[in-house]
């Protein structure tokens, strides 16, 4: 009888003790693929932003093509905008940067620098992201 009684009180408290390390195990598991959504999620995101800048990036470089129903002159004047604009500050920041009276320096400078070097590094991004879109 003591055996029975033993038996059955040992079964049921390791069925609870199982049932509590299955519990532990299954919100052990249901954590972990929280984790694993959540890393995809923030993987799916950043190339839904990628995708984005490129698309956006796409649209800036057909907007820059030169239509190709325009006389020549107008066709080269559109090519050369870029680059002379981007000269243009260049030279502007330099100008400022040599001849400008110290107090009003740092805040022209810094306006011009920037505007200077957005346009170069446009200027080379640009020609650098075309030749990396060249088919092979």
């Amino acid at each position: 009888m003591w055996s029975f009684l033993a038996s059955a009180l040992s079964g049921g408290a390791m069925g609870v003790i199982m049932r509590v390390f299955n519990g532990v195990f299954e919100e052990f598991k249901a954590t972990r693929e929280h984790a694993r959504k959540l890393e995809e999620m923030k993987v799916m995101a950043s190339i839904r932003q990628d995708e984005a800048a490129w698309k956006a990036f796409e649209a800036s470089q057909t907007a820059a093509t030169v239509p190709s129903n325009v006389h020549p002159w107008v066709a080269d004047t559109i090519t050369l905008f870029r680059p002379f604009i981007t000269l243009v500050l260049v030279v502007i920041a330099t100008i400022i940067w040599f001849h400008a009276v110290e107090p009003n320096r740092s805040d022209m400078t810094n306006q011009v620098a920037f505007a200077a070097f957005n346009a170069v590094g446009w200027w080379f991004g640009d020609r650098a992201a075309m030749r990396q879109k060249k088919p092979l």
